[in-house]
């Protein structure tokens, strides 16, 4: 029986019908398009922002612009990219109830877009690729532009979806927050001639968001640890040791929800290499948040090249000394941008469970690794290879949080920010910054986690091979729905 008959609109003009049709199918439309309905089964939740953007987002109270700058002719494999860093920037336009506007332009169409990201000084990025059989090098823009009010960050290369979350929330985090934030500094001795600051790449870095004040705990004018202060740096200079006087300071400070970083040592180190007794004398103050920096080294066959010689000769070597880790607690937003850390002379922490505190290992060892404690041998020649019962992990930087909204925050190296002791690939400073960041922003930026957005590209194939799968997308299904159609006819008959 035909539908129109069923429903008896056998008398009615097929015209009105297609009318009627049309006009249910545009309203159902609207009323669907009104419902917006999202299930993120990515791997990561690539799709679906974190809480702590979504609350800053709802907080705005004025509008956002977010310029995408990327060049229409990218190279293949960054396509896929554009389209993830797209349709992100579109999720904060919807989360923001359009307080964000996004804006993509491309530089080397739009003269006015060329001008601004010059303006911005936003380079153009170089890439190759591989394309049959030759290395093929193109020039583009991939970088984002954030505004806010009369301020305006950048961030010149958005490629990195892993961490894309973190960097653009925390870049509009910065722009909206209606006060400077301050960052005391305790132990990092100020020098007149920038090239000899050990600490100048950290300072530099963190002088562009926060305003820095040099404290010395030691001194009478210094009654207590200012409360206006977000966060403390506490650096162990191997000087300075810390009475009852200051300990009461920094207890109080984190008692009233203080955010504490301790850079401190387990064993001292002099510069002919021999090592001394630490002289910071803040073991027992840790041990009361249930953190016992452990009086030894944690060495490990993942380790930074160091140059030991002398005038006369050098050599590269590996160091077991200075390790080198990438075994992250990937549920912390702490390792945006960080592919690795190194931890020269470091030691290692044990943590024990106390009343009204939550502790947690932030980063540990690489798996082989092992320790020397109560003797020392650090020259390189001189270092005996471990047993296979001594190998373990250890915890390298802790963290503890207070039930009153206190935080404490351990990393046993007085070095680990030295620009002296670290290579490039060192991601130490971008480290520190996530972690400041995220504790002066009362954990505003706290959960953005690490991003998983993985791309499954066919295989590399031979040109024949590609001919061939091209051709059996092409006819596969038209030669099954004939077989299909074939077998049916045959039934019939």
């Amino acid at each position: 029986m035909k539908f129109t008959r069923l429903l008896r609109l056998t008398n009615i003009d097929k015209q009105v019908i297609v009318l009627i049709s049309l006009a249910l199918l545009i309203i159902t439309n609207l009323l669907i398009g009104a419902v917006s309905l999202r299930l993120d089964f990515s791997k990561g939740s690539a799709y679906t922002l974190s809480p702590s953007t979504k609350k800053i987002l709802h907080s705005l109270d004025d509008v956002v612009n977010i310029k995408f700058f990327v060049s229409s002719d990218l190279p293949t494999p960054l396509l896929p990219v554009k389209t993830e860093v797209a349709d992100l920037l579109n999720e904060y336009k919807k989360e923001s109830r359009n307080k964000v506007i996004i804006k993509i332009m491309d530089p080397k169409k739009d003269p006015a877009s060329l001008e601004e990201v010059r303006e911005l000084g936003i380079p153009e990025l170089q890439y190759s690729q591989l394309e049959k059989n030759k290395y093929q090098l193109s020039n583009a823009y991939f970088a984002l532009g954030i505004f806010f009010s009369d301020k305006k960050e950048i961030l010149p290369q958005a490629t990195d979806l892993g961490n894309l979350e973190y960097n653009t929330t925390s870049l509009i985090y910065k722009l909206t927050k209606k006060e400077s934030t301050k960052i005391a500094v305790v132990g990092m001795e100020q020098v007149t001639n920038p090239q000899q600051d050990p600490y100048a790449v950290f300072r530099n870095i963190l002088s562009q968001q926060y305003e820095i004040v040099s404290l010395d705990l030691t001194s009478d004018s210094v009654k207590e640890i200012d409360s206006s202060y977000k966060t403390v740096i506490l650096i162990d200079s191997s000087k300075k040791k810390y009475g009852e006087k200051e300990i009461e300071k920094i207890k109080k400070y984190v008692a009233s929800k203080g955010k504490i970083v301790f850079l401190l040592d387990g064993v001292g180190i002099n510069d002919n290499l021999t090592t001394e007794a630490a002289n910071h004398d803040l073991f027992s103050l840790l041990e009361e948040w249930g953190m016992t920096l452990n009086k030894d080294f944690v060495l490990s066959s993942s380790a930074e090249y160091v140059n030991f010689g002398n005038e006369m000769y050098q050599f590269m070597t590996p160091y077991p000394f200075w390790v080198k880790t990438n075994n992250f607690n990937q549920k912390s937003g702490y390792f945006s941008n960080v592919a690795q850390l190194t931890f020269p002379w470091t030691s290692s922490i044990s943590l024990s469970k106390k009343n009204g505190l939550e502790a947690q290992t932030l980063v540990s060892s690489p798996k082989n690794s092992w320790e020397q404690k109560d003797s020392y041998e650090l020259l390189p020649q001189k270092i005996k290879q471990p047993e296979l019962k001594d190998i373990k992990v250890f915890s390298l930087v802790t963290q503890v949080q207070t039930r009153e909204g206190g935080a404490v925050v351990l990393i046993p190296s007085s070095r680990f920010l030295n620009v002296q002791y670290l290579s490039k690939n060192s991601g130490n400073v971008d480290f520190i910054f996530n972690l400041i960041n995220n504790l002066a922003s009362g954990g505003a930026l706290s959960g953005i986690r690490s991003r998983t957005i993985t791309f499954y590209p066919l295989p590399e194939l031979s040109d024949n091979m590609k001919d061939t799968v091209k051709y059996l997308n092409i006819l596969l299904l038209p030669m099954l729905l004939a077989l299909y159609g074939g077998i049916r006819l045959m039934r019939r008959k």
